[in-house]
């Protein structure tokens, strides 16, 4: 008797209210740094690409140098497997802030994403 009313319960429910999972960038850039494999630093980033390392995705802030952001895409040209580029919507502060780090950073690398879901914004 107790199973019938807890059906009719259940059937009851609106569904149309239930959240939708909104994709949060900064959360998952926290994790990929704890838990992948993540190099920041524009000089550093230059030199994983003049050695050929496979870098899965660069995420670029909002206010990145363009002499910056076209040494990245000249070298995204030249290499045969095409890295996805992201443009992060907040400044190199808040990019900086998602590293939990207290300084400003323009561009980071992705090579291994951990448990986060960082390479799902390559659609």
């Amino acid at each position: 008797m107790s199973k019938k009313k807890t059906k009719k319960v259940a059937e009851k429910l609106d569904l149309s209210r239930k959240k939708t999972k909104e994709f949060d960038i900064d959360t998952n850039i926290k994790v990929a740094y704890k838990t992948g494999k993540i190099v920041y630093g524009k000089n550093r980033i230059l030199k994983h690409f003049r050695q050929d390392v496979t870098i899965k995705m660069l995420i670029i802030a909002n206010n990145c140098p363009k002499n910056l952001e076209s040494q990245l895409n000249h070298y995204n040209a030249l290499m045969k497997d095409k890295i996805y580029i992201h443009r992060y919507k907040g400044s190199s502060w808040d990019l900086g802030l998602a590293c939990a780090k207290p300084y400003m950073i323009s561009v980071i690398a992705v090579f291994d994403e951990g448990d986060s879901d960082l390479l799902s914004l390559r659609r």
